[in-house]
């Protein structure tokens, strides 16, 4: 069985890969992103965030402050073993892939994938819970497909955890942010995503100040892209995207 434990996948070159779900999954999301990328070469550390992969309670007490410390760790982590990094993610995990972009601007490129500037009403997220209400209860039953394989959460998820990713954003939206970072970067969104903006991709990519920078909008592959039939032409222009800045 597939657990959301961190896990690091061995390369034949001397460039790394690190990548971030998204939030109230685990790493256990990244599994298919993260062998694809493997096979091309690239060493990976699959990491979850801040008040993941751990207990539900957990979450009660993350903030987004504890999310980008822990990115920043598991890229220091990284820096001491490896001269080239590279980071990535999904969703929330995206935005901090943007976040260690800016904070280290030796970053040797970065994958932004569904990541938020704004989320789109009428989801679990977005919801208006009753101030007694603590947890969202999201059942696991009911997942077909690699969703069932890979997309393992908490059952019961602490409510507080969503305002936490809308503080995270707004870090990203700050005025001069996203300008400030210049690394090559691939960014990615599906036209459908039904839980982040969708045109938060465009505004990333005409924000950011990188002379190298893709743009790939596909009408169809959902939110969570890297699981979805959109995976196969998502991670293709990934690990083409790595391999053209070598």
């Amino acid at each position: 069985m597939i657990t959301n434990d961190q896990f690091f996948l061995q390369g034949n070159n001397d460039k790394a890969v690190l990548l971030i779900h998204g939030i109230t999954s685990g790493a256990a999301q990244l599994v298919p992103m993260a062998r694809f990328l493997n096979d091309y070469g690239y060493n990976v550390y699959a990491v979850n965030l801040a008040g993941h992969g751990t207990y539900p309670q957990d979450l009660l007490h993350t903030t987004a402050e504890d999310f980008i410390a822990k990115a920043e760790y598991d890229y220091q982590t990284l820096k001491k073993n490896f001269d080239t990094i590279y980071v990535g993610g999904l969703s929330t995990g995206g935005l901090l892939s943007l976040y260690l972009a800016n904070k280290f601007p030796e970053t040797a490129g970065f994958m932004s994938v569904s990541s938020p500037l704004d989320l789109v009403k009428g989801t679990f997220i977005t919801a208006t819970y009753p101030d007694d209400v603590v947890y969202f209860h999201r059942d696991m039953a009911g997942k077909v497909g690699l969703f069932k394989q890979y997309h393992i959460h908490y059952e019961d998820i602490a409510i507080k955890a969503f305002k936490e990713l809308y503080r995270l954003m707004d870090v990203i939206n700050a005025d001069g942010f996203m300008k400030a970072i210049t690394a090559p970067g691939i960014i990615i969104q599906a036209k459908d995503d039904a839980v982040a903006y969708p045109g938060s991709a465009q505004i990333i990519y005409d924000s950011i100040s990188s002379k190298v920078k893709e743009l790939y909008t596909p009408d169809t592959g959902e939110h969570n892209i890297i699981l979805t039939e959109g995976r196969h032409e998502a991670f293709r222009r990934c690990a083409m995207f790595l391999k053209s800045l070598e």
